[in-house]
């Protein structure tokens, strides 16, 4: 876009988008400019702009949006005590629900910092946090604290008019440096045999500015590559914009290759300068304006990065303590300054993360890596997933935004994702291979490639959203109010209702059990997509477990997991991307006994899902097939004598492809549920059930 009558035509939308002030400038130039689509590929993203944000977990910001995997999700995980997620224990013998912060009659913008640290360290108890129920204990009674649409009303605009991404997870369940590490460099040591405290902690020089002056000499800095390395070897152009206040947030800052540099080293001018107009005076008063201003001047002059690391400074990164306003704030005037120029903004797109999640609670328990048998099976390297023996990745989930011309449209998407994604973006985009994410890691979270639309760009345009000039007083409103507190009469929160448009994702995924020798449950777990995938088993019958299994596209895995039945009895529920959920329950038959062994298997043939329900046992039974929500099917009986099968074909199009079934043996312990998406490699929709439940 380059011409002044394509200019005027952008002037003229965003006046039409901002009229009798229905928008905020800033989402108003976003959603009125044209992308560039000079190729219709990745290739016509030419910047990118990362702005990772402290501590903030994606229930506590997002649970209650309307169509993602928040608060009604129909799947979520249920404890071994029996007990929803959602239905925390606290050490004295209650259970807490999610509570929604007031964000008017209480100091809840405001509050401190909950416990972060590494989920082994701290007297926190690894397998505790395998079961999912140490969050009250660990984490306090404000973890299961959250925000709704008018408490963070710009962010969630933000997502009703571009992308939101409902599966991205940190890299590490820990605190701040070890996941920017991820961010700046692919890993926080242990995948390149560093597995120092670094890797874990926040083992820092204490120098939480942009002023290399007050680097500590005696501090043991880092010496594997940065990706930042990597773009400068092959003349990709890069940035890190930083005010004096950087909260210590700059991961280069760090490694030895940054550290003791003359003022006009380029690597001291991309990666530890700060930007024009900040000074150690006036950080402490800091609106973040010089941060601003710099990043506004290379847009107008079209001299913006091909890269940027944007780093907030203290007051504006959203760190407890730190307001979500100040935060919005901020976003708010970085896409003002991003698209003051169109032809720029045409070819940009603007990354929001956290680092992780403080001590937030989120419901959706993250992939992990099998170390060994005990643990379930992977058939993907594992190396560079494990410290002190307890296996690293993923974290816990965090916010993403996407904001750019090929992410309009308040999509969701929810594949798998961490903080190394980003690189691999980069990857992609650049072609600069980033070594040192883990073989694991790069199976498991993608490269936010399914997050855009490159083709066919949508122009959709929003009205009626917020603005944030009033974010200051909103919050020093409420600096005196008293700290918010556990409602007497908990009750479940309630999402949004409606769905929301979904990206296509690159699963394609089943889960078979049989009993095998009568005596053991053998899961087979079967990827026909185009992506590995990592589920989660969990057992409500049996004290062994959970067990963790990644599987790589075009393979299977079969594993009777080690400690699964007890007395004869299973039940397990096995937990994918996207809500993907299988269940199996029953007992084992017995070697010496004749009896029914009814079984399910599922399978996709185009937009359909075919079941195919057999009985692989010496006598015969009658099982029932229905629906547990959606349309299709209607309830069936089906007689099943002695090794017979019947298949069923089930059309999901009513559903937008979601299904949930149950097939059950009336009078006996056998179930099976099916419930997850059936992806057609086109767009759809996100889970009609989010807001019913």
């Amino acid at each position: 876009m380059t011409s002044s009558s394509s200019r005027r035509d952008f002037l003229k939308r965003v006046a039409a988008l901002t009229a009798a002030g229905a928008l905020p400038s800033s989402i108003g130039r976003a959603l009125a400019l044209p992308a560039n689509a000079r190729t219709g590929t990745l290739r016509d993203l030419e910047h990118m702009v990362i702005l990772m944000q402290e501590n903030r977990s994606f229930d506590h910001y997002f649970g209650a949006l309307r169509g993602v995997r928040g608060f009604g999700d129909p799947r979520a995980l249920q404890l071994r005590d029996g007990h929803a997620v959602w239905s925390q224990p606290t050490p004295d013998g209650r259970r807490l629900l999610p509570f929604a912060f007031d964000s008017q009659t209480t100091c809840a913008p405001l509050i401190k910092s909950l416990d972060h640290s590494w989920k082994a360290g701290h007297g926190q108890d690894p397998v505790r946090w395998a079961e999912y129920d140490a969050w009250v204990p660990y984490k306090g009674e404000l973890t299961m604290g959250y925000f709704q649409r008018h408490d963070i009303p710009y962010y969630h605009a933000l997502a009703d008019a571009f992308t939101i991404c409902d599966g991205y997870y940190c890299s590490l369940h820990g605190p701040t440096n070890p996941n920017r590490m991820y961010l700046f460099t692919g890993t926080s040591g242990p995948s390149v045999g560093n597995v120092g405290a670094q890797a874990v902690t926040n083992a820092d020089d204490g120098n939480w500015t942009a002023d290399m002056a007050r680097d500590k000499p005696g501090y043991a800095a880092l010496q594997w590559t940065t990706y930042a390395q990597r773009l400068q070897a092959v003349g990709v152009d890069w940035r890190v914009y930083q005010e004096y206040d950087n909260f210590g947030c700059n991961s280069l800052a760090y490694f030895s290759h940054y550290r003791d540099l003359r003022a006009d080293d380029e690597r001291y001018l991309r990666a530890r300068a700060c930007v024009p107009g900040s000074t150690a005076d006036n950080a402490a008063t800091t609106q973040a304006e010089h941060l601003v201003a710099a990043i506004a001047a290379d847009v107008r002059a079209d001299r913006l990065p091909q890269v940027s690391w944007v780093i907030p400074p203290t007051a504006y990164c959203e760190h407890p303590e730190a307001p979500p306003a100040y935060g919005e704030s901020l976003v708010a005037r970085l896409i003002d300054a991003l698209t003051a120029n169109p032809e720029v903004w045409a070819k940009t797109a603007l990354i929001i993360n956290y680092d992780e999640n403080d001590g937030f609670f989120d419901h959706v328990p993250a992939p992990l890596p099998a170390l060994d048998a005990r643990m379930g099976r992977s058939n993907v390297d594992t190396r560079g997933e494990v410290y002190d023996g307890v296996p690293i990745g993923l974290g816990i989930r965090v916010p993403m935004l996407v904001i750019s011309p090929w992410t309009r449209g308040g999509w969701v998407n929810s594949q798998v994702f961490d903080h190394t994604s980003v690189l691999r973006l980069l990857e992609r985009r650049f072609g600069v291979a980033e070594p040192n994410i883990s073989p694991w890691r790069r199976a498991v979270s993608g490269d936010l490639t399914s997050v855009f639309d490159f083709r066919k760009p949508d122009d959709s345009a929003l009205s009626a959203l917020p603005s944030v000039d009033d974010y200051r007083a909103r919050t020093a409103a409420v600096r005196d109010k008293p700290l918010p507190s556990v409602p007497a009469a908990a009750t479940m929160p309630r999402q949004e209702p409606g769905q929301r448009p979904a990206r296509a994702l690159p699963y394609a995924l089943q889960v078979h059990a049989r009993v095998q020798d009568g005596a053991t449950v053998q899961l087979q777990f079967v990827n026909s997509g185009a992506a590995a995938a990592a589920f989660n088993v969990y057992s409500s019958a049996a004290s062994g477990g959970p067990w963790y299994y990644t599987v790589l596209p075009g393979t299977q895995v079969d594993d009777a997991p080690i400690g699964a039945t007890h007395e004869g009895a299973y039940a397990l529920r096995v937990h994918g991307p996207n809500g993907f959920l299988r269940e199996f329950a029953g007992r084992v038959p017995s070697a010496t006994a004749p009896s029914a062994a009814p079984w399910v298997e599922a399978r996709q043939e185009g937009d359909a899902l075919v079941l195919e329900i057999g009985n692989a046992g010496q006598r015969a039974c009658t099982v029932q097939l229905r629906a547990l929500d959606y349309a299709d099917p209607s309830a069936r009986t089906l007689p099943l004598a002695a090794g017979q099968r019947e298949t069923i074909r089930l059309a999901l199009a009513a559903s937008d492809h979601w299904y949930d079934l149950v097939v059950e043996q009336p009078g006996s312990a056998f179930r099976c549920r099916l419930a997850g998406h059936l992806e057609t490699g086109r767009p759809s929709r996100s889970d009609p059930a989010f807001g019913r439940v």
